[in-house]
């Protein structure tokens, strides 16, 4: 694999001479999480990122398989506008796709709530948490793991056939460096949208709309089909008896 040096000043090197992140990314050998590395820091916005993560993690407490240097793990320190906060996930995940199509042409599909896929597969992911802060909107941590160097190889058995990398998609290798910079710049711009052209974009590359899809609430799993994602960044699904339920991203998770 090609050298694929990954540092602050390379990163700043590559961004929009009038990107906010400039002089706030800060790249650490290895973290446990690069969200935890987040929630911690002093400035606001800022990024953190790690060469690896020993206990990488997504949604639902998931784990994101990220101890090797093969792809952008990185989280964000933001302060969204509050009509932003509730569809941030969606936000982050448009922007992704913006960084991965201006770099290698490759066309992507969303799954809402959070998730990049390419061909079904999962190429990336998004979380976030917030941080509350008292007389305050709460910060936001917007987490990012994005699959980039990659062989069939460096997967665990059981993501196989579910996970893909940026490389095995588009056939192209992407330093580090710049997928971040493409992506902090793409950001910048989504983060001046309002919710409702955020929202109308997602619509346009959202793979699971009319799809049956499989869900779990709690302990209930039930399969549904995806009719469309509202205003306010929620789910209306069709059940089997004709009903309708709405869900938030955070009631829902998606079984492998």
């Amino acid at each position: 694999m090609p050298a694929d040096p990954f540092t602050q000043s390379l990163v700043d090197t590559l961004l929009s001479p009038d990107n906010p992140f400039r002089g706030r990314i800060h790249v650490v050998a290895s973290a446990s999480s690069t969200q935890d590395l987040a929630r911690k820091s002093p400035q606001t916005p800022s990024v953190w990122a790690a060469e690896i993560q020993t206990a990488g993690r997504g949604r639902q407490g998931h784990l994101w398989v990220s101890d090797r240097p093969l792809g952008l793990w990185c989280s964000l320190v933001l302060e969204p506008a509050e009509p932003q906060l509730p569809i941030l996930s969606i936000l982050g995940s448009l922007a992704a796709a913006d960084a991965v199509r201006a770099l290698t042409q490759c066309e992507t599909s969303l799954k809402w709530p959070n998730d990049l896929l390419h061909k079904n597969r999962k190429l990336a992911g998004l979380l976030v948490e917030t941080v509350a802060r008292p007389g305050l909107l709460p910060l936001a941590i917007l987490g990012l793991g994005l699959n980039l160097s990659q062989q069939a190889g460096d997967f665990p058995r059981d993501l196989k056939t579910t996970a893909v990398s940026l490389r095995q998609a588009s056939g192209h290798f992407v330093p580090r460096a710049q997928m971040m910079a493409a992506f902090l710049d793409s950001l910048t711009h989504r983060l001046t949208q309002t919710p409702s052209e955020i929202l109308e974009d997602f619509r346009a590359h959202w793979g699971q709309a009319g799809r049956t899809v499989r869900i779990r609430l709690g302990d209930q799993e039930l399969s549904a089909v995806a009719e469309r994602v509202d205003e306010a960044g929620h789910l209306h699904l069709r059940l089997a008896d004709g009903s309708t339920r709405i869900l938030a991203s955070g009631e829902v998770d998606f079984p492998a």
